[in-house]
């Protein structure tokens, strides 16, 4: 008489099968969360970047040339350069402006929790009134 049921053989071979597949499983699992995560930085980097750079253009290098900011929980430090030499600014109509202006060259470095998140670079217009009324004052 002959028992119906698996033979120890038959079960090894069966859980050796399972491993395996279940081991391919975790590690495409596995591959995939790295990728989302990976993601999700360059996703908030490129956020942390566009605000850092959108609040640095709206600075006058000429008048403060390095600093350091908190923006959003990162920290912003940057220093400018001048890349070309200031000149007398002109009007529309081609006349003597108000303004002397460079052309800078403005670095920033990015950090959240002390880790840097990286190294970035843009120019930007400097300038400093020197002819003309002063700002509030009657120009007649």
């Amino acid at each position: 008489m002959r028992v119906a049921g698996f033979t120890l053989l038959e079960s090894s071979v069966a859980l050796a099968i399972f491993a395996a597949a279940g081991m391919t499983l975790y590690g495409l699992f596995n591959t995939n969360l790295i990728a989302l995560n990976r993601s999700a930085d360059v996703t908030r980097q490129a956020v942390v970047v566009r605000n850092a750079m959108h609040y640095l253009s709206s600075i006058n290098p000429r008048t403060r040339g390095e600093g350091k900011v908190e923006l959003g929980g990162v920290d912003v430090a940057w220093t400018s350069t001048l890349v070309e030499p200031e000149r007398k600014g002109q009007t529309a109509l081609g006349g003597m402006g108000d303004y002397d202006i460079g052309l800078y060259e403005v670095e920033f470095i990015v950090t959240e929790d002390g880790r840097s998140l990286g190294t970035w670079r843009m120019r930007v217009t400097g300038y400093e009134k020197v002819r003309g009324p002063a700002p509030g004052e009657d120009p007649f």
